[in-house]
């Protein structure tokens, strides 16, 4: 058995902790330079996947990102036609897009933030802050670890969201309410083979407004209740993946979910909990069932 571990230089941990817990299991693990993933195509002899080290050749795949490394979504896609992937490379490529992401939650029913899905037209982006009312929340689609969210209180701090998030060129835009009410706080779940393995209440440190570990938040083990831990699961579901982090917040109206991730950290949940959630997502990506 071998397991691909996909190694990403934005995302290191999550990689780096499969890696060293693979180390005390019966598998062969083969790391795969994002960066460098190729597919090599000949009409006598097929396709290969390959990177820096050679041809690439797996059983299953753990967690992954695409979002950045567009030749890695064609070489997954060969990987998958022989190897098991907890999550499919369309599954993945939903949850990288904030948008698809509210699509899909949306067609089946599960509550979200309220979302505005648009162009990057600064004056549709001012008309929908003036019906939505501030303060909102301006995102890229596509993004991770906050870098690419901004909130703002008047037009003003829009526009200069705006501006700083059209740096990375074009895209859609989403813009949303700003749930005041949670505080600075949220609620990050982990799944892996659909089984909820770790929730935590994460609080944004000082001035912050993201509550992302990243930013200087810390984090306290919490229960969800049965409404919330359903809503999680269907919402991991709902994507199509079978490993997810999903972000939920506290409204006024009830729970709600923020973001379903595909490729979560879940390193820094580690000390809060007794069972070793590297090696639960590790049984889960080669298909283990204990």
């Amino acid at each position: 058995m071998t397991l691909g571990i996909a190694v990403n230089p934005y995302a290191t941990n999550v990689p780096k902790s499969l890696i060293e817990i693979g180390d005390h299991f019966p598998v062969t693990i083969r790391p795969i330079d994002l960066p460098s993933l190729m597919v090599s195509l000949n009409n006598q002899r097929g396709a290969l996947v390959k990177d820096k080290d050679g041809v690439v050749s797996i059983d299953s795949l753990a967690p992954y990102l695409l979002f950045g490394f567009p030749a890695a979504i064609t070489a997954f896609r060969m990987l998958s036609q022989k190897a098991f992937f907890q999550n499919p490379v369309d599954s993945v490529l939903i949850a990288d897009d904030k948008a698809a992401t509210a699509e899909r939650l949306s067609f089946v029913g599960i509550p979200q933030v309220p979302t505005t899905i648009c162009s990057s037209d600064i004056d549709i982006v001012l008309s929908i802050a003036s019906r939505v009312g501030y303060p909102v929340v301006l995102k890229r689609t596509h993004g991770a670890q906050g870098r690419w969210v901004r909130n703002a209180t008047d037009d003003a701090s829009l526009k200069k969201a705006h501006a700083e998030l059209m740096v990375e060129g074009p895209t859609a835009l989403i813009v949303q309410s700003q749930i005041v009410e949670a505080k600075g706080k949220s609620i990050r779940a982990i799944v892996t083979g659909g089984k909820i393995l770790a929730v935590t209440e994460r609080i944004a440190n000082g001035n912050e407004w993201r509550s992302n570990i990243a930013n200087g938040a810390i984090q306290r083990p919490i229960d969800l209740d049965e409404k919330e831990r359903k809503m999680v699961l269907d919402a991991t579901k709902a994507v199509g993946l079978g490993h997810a982090g999903v972000d939920l917040l506290k409204t006024v109206t009830g729970t709600v979910v923020l973001e379903v991730n595909s490729c979560p950290d879940y390193t820094s949940m580690i000390p809060y909990f007794s069972e070793n959630l590297a090696e639960a997502v590790l049984k889960a990506s080669i298909g283990s069932k204990t």
